[in-house]
């Protein structure tokens, strides 16, 4: 049984990229998603979740010090393991994650609830994030290249 959140979007995307205007067709994905077996919750939560993603209300954050550390919460240790939130202190690094969407990231993250979340999820979800944030394309270019081309980064 297809079960997570990640799954019925990754279909979504697989099967019916084409659709301009996701909003406007959801009635009818939901019907192609439903006849495909996913379950109405999943079905309901990943189109909940794709509208989150352009969602412009800003956290706002102090701007960290020079010499800040970001520990994470044991909450978030449960669905981000030590790759994943390695991966996400070294972008953070990099300049190509700001302080904001490593907040954002982990709120995407933590909201998708996925019990078998690993790094190649990671990367598709700081994608996706890229994609519908302005002012961040080149991020997404330099994320789709290492991501979808699963090579290790160069950081300097």
């Amino acid at each position: 049984m297809k079960e997570n959140t990640l799954d019925v979007l990754f279909y979504l995307f697989d099967n019916y990229s084409d659709v301009d205007d996701v909003s406007q067709s959801r009635d009818v994905l939901q019907g192609y998603l439903k006849e495909a077996g996913f379950p109405r919750t999943r079905i309901s939560r990943a189109f909940d979740w794709l509208e989150s993603l352009a969602d412009d209300n800003v956290i706002y954050l102090s701007e960290p010090k020079t010499k800040s550390i970001r520990h994470f919460s044991k909450y978030e240790m449960r669905w981000l393991d030590k790759e994943s939130q390695d991966y996400m202190l070294s972008l953070t690094h990099s300049g190509v994650l700001s302080p904001e969407m490593f907040e954002r990231t982990i709120d995407r993250v933590l909201s998708l609830g996925d019990k078998e979340f690993d790094i190649s999820r990671l990367k598709w979800v700081i994608l996706m994030l890229l994609l519908n944030q302005p002012d961040t394309e080149a991020e997404y270019v330099w994320m789709d290249d290492v991501a979808l081309g699963e090579e290790e980064p160069v950081y300097h």
